[in-house]
């Protein structure tokens, strides 16, 4: 091989080297268009992306829901976030979801604390990274907090330890926060889990504190017995604590006293409630409230307006006679009777009847507008408890033999009656020692299973059966429902109610006599022609009847529905064209014996008409259910009639009706 010489190679490598270079300069102006280009499309991207934005905006304003400002979308969220309650997630999810709608949905909902205040919890198992990430964006707002147990099934110790921790963990995450808390919500299954709020209640202050939502979910003896929540531990309030503005109080199968008195003094609305009891087995102590435990909250609660009392069993320990021997905790103050001037609302779900009275008596009721009484089936068994129910002195189960209670409970500012009862027996016993002075509204309706052996509804009690006075001259509503009338009754039943506007029949049966008494006339009256024959006039019961509703009244006709219409429309009415003769007639027909006419008066006189005041009392102190000559003669038309499952009407039937002046609803 010939060997090179150096200077070739040299001059070789020059030429190569001079190549590279301008490769080289070729190469940077390559780089740097392509840096230019690529400017260029960043330049342009963002510029389209610009553009896509400004279109979506655009695009956006068509759907109304963007048309709302930002302070309305953010009252809809919070009525939103408020009212989510059906996920099965263990926290809240509705901020979440609004802040991933958009990104104005997400600005919105990141910078409302409001929105983060709505803290729920439902698990069992110990996870708090959620409820603290809500804590730290609710900010200072008012938090409203909610706990539900998710367990299931089988109650296990092992289950009840993991709530009891993570009903631990919730309170002492809570505890930073307890000066802004508006409302708390906790449903547990064990004694224990409950403990740790109690606790928190009564040692801790809640200034905000509005509503209280404390619950024991578990009908198992089993769950709160080993670890009960005993009512003799009240918290030490040696210092002074200001009074609460707790207004919203509902306890089921918690003691009342276990929380600290500060914070009943302005309590509204309070609810006691135990579950149902499926056995009979689950009837020890842990559903008994006694009575002088039940004096001392409602001791507590003077600006109390509802009451709500579901499923307690009232332990007499005391009666009227020696419950000055009871002394409250705090002041020991001897009281007599517990007097709640603003209460109005009471609602008594499952009863004992021999309870209702005893209770009332004990209690000074001035503005108590409106009762709701489901009265409970008497139990065959007492379980060895003699004295749970009624404290009578002729009672052989009453553990104290005391004088009995005074002899009728007079509710002068009752407006609203509404009664339940399982049994057609407990009807007539339950509210013989109670007065109504001033009933607007009546609701009676049969909620169980008939006692006897024959097929069909329980029989309706009479009037004087069930109120000790069965006058009930100012009563303008009434409801039956699932009842049979019995022939007579219905009538003996509607005169005690001279001033009834609407009458309600629901399930019952019997319907039609009803029907038939409401069309009964006083009597007939001449026609003032020779040929032609006598007419009826009034009605005997009900003149002021306007309003008549059926549903599920399968035995009546319709000519019995027709009669009462005719009987009170226009056309039935009396307008004697002699007054000095067939007046007279008029009068006789309607008092049933002859009358005589009185010696001409005056001419100014003679044309005057005498109405009875309804409203004046008679020398007994009671108000009269006469009814006015005037109004029987001249009855208010039937205005509405509303039939719901009931037999079928043709639109003939219809038509007659609605030209007597009544309007008909048919479903």
């Amino acid at each position: 091989m010939a060997r090179h010489d150096p200077h070739v190679i040299d001059r070789e490598i020059d030429i190569i080297a001079a190549q590279l270079a301008v490769l080289q300069r070729r190469e940077d102006d390559f780089t740097r268009i392509l840096t230019d280009m690529t400017r260029l499309q960043e330049s342009v991207q963002a510029e389209k992306a610009m553009l896509n934005s400004r279109v979506a905006q655009l695009q956006s304003q068509k759907i109304p829901v963007n048309w709302l400002p930002a302070e309305l979308l953010i009252q809809i969220f919070l009525v939103f976030v408020a009212e989510e309650t059906t996920t099965r997630l263990p926290y809240n999810p509705a901020p979440v979801v609004i802040s991933h709608i958009c990104r104005k949905w997400r600005q919105l909902a990141l910078t409302t604390s409001q929105l983060w205040s709505f803290i729920s919890y439902r698990s069992s198992a110990v996870k708090l990274p959620p409820v603290q990430t809500f804590i730290d964006r609710s900010g200072g707002a008012e938090i409203t907090f909610s706990f539900v147990s998710s367990l299931d099934g089988v109650v296990q110790n092992a289950l009840a330890v993991t709530e009891s921790n993570t009903s631990e963990g919730l309170i002492q995450v809570l505890e930073p926060h307890f000066s802004r808390i508006r409302s708390i919500t906790f449903e547990c299954r064990f004694a224990a889990s409950m403990l740790p709020v109690i606790s928190a209640l009564c040692n801790r202050k809640f200034p905000k504190l509005r509503y209280l939502d404390l619950a024991l979910c578990s009908q198992s003896l089993s769950v709160t017995r080993p670890t009960s929540l005993p009512t003799n531990d009240v918290p030490n309030e040696n210092e002074t604590r200001t009074d609460g503005i707790l207004t919203d109080l509902r306890l089921q199968q918690v003691p009342p006293a276990r929380l600290p008195s500060y914070l009943l003094r302005n309590v509204r609305v309070l609810e006691l409630s135990y579950l149902p009891r499926r056995t009979a087995a689950a009837r020890p102590g842990l559903f008994i409230q006694s009575m002088s435990e039940m004096t001392q909250l409602l001791h507590h609660t003077p600006q109390l307006h509802e009451l709500t009392i579901i499923g307690v069993t009232l332990s007499w320990d005391i009666t009227r006679t020696d419950l000055q021997a009871v002394r409250l905790l705090e002041d020991n103050i001897p009281v007599n009777v517990v007097e709640i001037p603003s209460l109005r609302c009471l609602h008594w779900k499952y009863a004992h009847p021999k309870d209702i009275y005893p209770f009332l008596s004990l209690l000074v009721l001035p503005r108590l507008e409106r009762l709701d009484l489901l009265i409970g089936q008497p139990p065959t068994k007492r379980y060895g408890a003699s004295h749970l129910r009624g404290n009578h002195i002729h009672n052989q189960d009453s553990v104290t033999q005391t004088e009995p209670f005074l002899s009728v409970v007079t509710l002068n500012a009752l407006k609203e009656l509404n009664i339940s009862c399982h049994s057609e027996d407990t009807l007539a016993s339950s509210l013989r020692q109670l007065l109504f002075p001033s009933l607007g509204k009546l609701d009676i309706t049969f909620v169980g299973q008939h006692s006897c052996k024959e097929p069909g509804l329980p029989a309706l009690s009479r009037l004087e059966s069930i109120f000790r006075d069965p006058r009930l001259p100012l009563l303008t509503h009434l409801s039956l429902s699932y009842f049979d009338i019995l022939p007579g009754h219905g009538k003996a039943t509607l005169a005690y109610m001279p001033c009834m506007i609407s009458l309600t029949l629901g399930g019952c049966t019997g319907v039609d006599g009803v029907l038939n008494a409401l069309a009964e006339s006083y009597g007939s009256v001449p026609s003032g022609r020779d040929s032609s024959p006598p007419r009826t006039c009034g009605v005997r019961i009900c003149p002021r009847l306007e309003e008549l509703v059926l549903w599920s009244c399968n035995d009546f006709h319709f000519e019995s529905l027709f009669s009462v219409v005719h009987a009170r429309s226009g056309e039935a009415d009396v307008s004697p064209p002699d007054v000095g003769v067939v007046g007279v007639d008029v009068a006789s027909a309607v008092l049933g014996r002859k009358i005589r006419p009185l010696k001409k008066r005056r001419k100014a006189g003679d044309n005057a008409v005498h109405v009875v005041d309804l409203g004046s009392h008679t020398a007994s102190g009671t108000m009269s259910t006469l009814i006015p000559i005037e109004e029987a003669l001249h009855p208010t038309g039937i205005t509405c009639i509303h039939l719901e499952d009931c037999p079928p009407i043709s639109e003939d039937q219809v038509l007659s009706l609605e030209e007597l002046g009544a309007v008909v609803t048919l479903r």
